[in-house]
């Protein structure tokens, strides 16, 4: 028996056992278990706010997780990297996305763990906001100034004195509010916030508009990855705004958002979106649903643990805000033999026609990468005021290890996903109406289910992929002459 969907990663056949003339149906979306967020990795102040997170809102700690992980970049993104081996260093900036469906805790779950983000942000605001009063009073003093003289001028010198003196005025700068995120925004309006922010900006929201406007929803399907992609890396970027064009040296972008199941298949849809690596910079989690099986009464966050993870990710936001060149973290020759004997072990995987993660090739290229952010990222967790004057140990290395074997796994889940059979959802359906059905024709399944298939063309392509892996067959019935209905029995071994 043939399986369209042989190929398609996430997909396993079943063992083929003959049985009263039935073979056992091969599986249609048998989706391999995930490891579960390994939460152990955080210090004691994350990792139990996490944990509570999850438990309060009833999520899987996958969530919570990820979102730490995105604070952290937002923190320290632009602000520190980890120096490898010669010329290799690393910005720890990240670009996080975790599939989840509607109604499934996203917001509550994201307003407790990026409180401190916010928090710091409104300190760090209030720092700069006389500062920036002061000097907007200045200028327009100058500028008054500038303009009293330029109408007392009774000769060409004081004409040209007091123009430029209104010059100087003009190009006084003041201040920028500092700003650590943005939500619904474009890329446009984010790479010029970025530019004001110094190179730095994190994108935090509980849904995927962003990634949704990045991959063309008003571009008429063409993908705006630019930011994305040197947002990433650090590579310079160009950013024309206000009648001039102004030069980011080493921007770096920070992502931490949800998005849809659904939105995968979306993203995997734009052809453009492969090839150029934005797909490859993000660390996708598939986390498991939990709708349906959600406690009533769950233990409450502890405000000890809520008040600890506030106070703690407030002080290394504020403390690192002061790095305008970025801080360089060094690896212990523990950490680096740790991370060289890592490499050794990604690197057959990536093989043709052998490597589980042949098809993966564009994502796994920056995993290497990515683990060596992760250390850093952990680093300053576990050292959160003197975390800039120490190297990561091989514990730590240990620990982003275990991390980038999670995202490994779910980002294969998630690359699985993005290629599933387009009709699976639809022989679910099917398979949910057959039931405890012994037979049944193509038209009493057409009525039953017409609001989900419009064209009976619909259903037939189902049925067909139904019949082809074994949970259905066409009824062979004596011919009595006339027309009959396409009539089919279903699997007695059942599913």
């Amino acid at each position: 028996m043939s399986n369209p969907l042989d190929h398609v990663p996430g997909f396993e056949a079943g063992d083929v056992v003959p049985a009263e003339g039935w073979e056992e149906p091969v599986p249609l979306g048998t989706r391999q278990a995930l490891p579960a967020f390994p939460t152990d990795v955080f210090p004691d102040y994350i990792a139990e706010m996490v944990r509570g997170v999850a438990e309060e809102v009833q999520v899987p700690e996958d969530l919570p997780g990820g979102l730490a992980l995105a604070v952290l970049a937002t923190a320290a993104g632009g602000r520190a990297e980890v120096e490898v081996r010669g010329q290799w260093r690393e910005p720890l900036n990240l670009m996080v996305a975790i599939a989840m469906p509607p109604g499934s805790g996203k917001s509550p779950a994201f307003r407790s763990m990026l409180g401190p983000v916010f928090a710091a942000e409104t300190a760090l605001k209030e720092t700069v906001e006389e500062k920036v009063k002061e000097v907007a009073r200045e200028k327009r003093k100058a500028l008054a100034r500038a303009e009293a003289a330029r109408k007392k001028a009774k000769n060409p010198d004081e004409v040209e004195t007091a123009v430029d003196a209104a010059g100087m005025a003009e190009e006084m700068e003041i201040p920028v509010l500092p700003r650590l995120s943005a939500d619904d925004i474009t890329p446009e309006a984010a790479a010029t916030l970025l530019a004001e922010q110094g190179g730095r900006l994190a994108i935090l929201s509980a849904e995927g508009t962003f990634f949704e406007v990045i991959m063309g929803r008003y571009t008429n399907g063409h993908p705006n990855l630019e930011l994305v992609l040197k947002g990433h890396a650090g590579d310079r970027l160009v950013i024309d705004r206000r009648g001039r064009k102004e030069f980011v040296e080493r921007p770096a972008l920070t992502m931490g958002i949800c998005l849809q199941p659904q939105l995968l298949r979306d993203i995997a849809a734009k052809k453009q979106m492969h090839g150029r690596g934005a797909l490859a910079r993000v660390l996708f989690a598939v986390p498991p649903d939990m709708v349906g099986w959600r406690k009533l009464s769950p233990d409450l966050l502890d405000q000890e643990v809520l008040d600890r993870y506030r106070d703690t990710v407030m002080g290394l936001v504020i403390g690192l805000s002061h790095w305008t060149d970025p801080a360089v973290l060094s690896l212990t020759p523990g950490a680096l033999k740790l991370h060289t004997e890592w490499r050794a072990e990604i690197e057959p995987r990536l093989r043709r026609g052998s490597g589980d993660l042949e098809n993966l090739q564009e994502w796994a290229a920056k995993l290497l990468g990515h683990t060596v952010r992760l250390a850093g990222l952990l680093h300053l967790a576990d050292n959160p005021t003197q975390g800039v004057q120490t190297a990561i140990s091989e514990v730590i290395m240990s620990r982003a290890i275990e991390l980038a074997r999670y995202y490994t796994e779910h980002a294969m889940a998630a690359y699985g996903v993005m290629r599933a059979h387009p009709r699976l959802e639809d022989a679910q359906a099917v398979l949910t109406w057959i039931g405890e059905r012994k037979d049944f024709t193509q038209r009493e399944a057409h009525r039953g289910m017409h609001r989900k298939f419009k064209t009976a063309a619909d259903l037939t392509a189902v049925l067909a992929l139904l019949e082809d892996h074994g949970y259905i067959r066409r009824k062979v019935e004596p011919s009595t002459g006339g027309r009959k209905p396409t009539r089919y029995e279903a699997n007695s071994k059942g599913w």
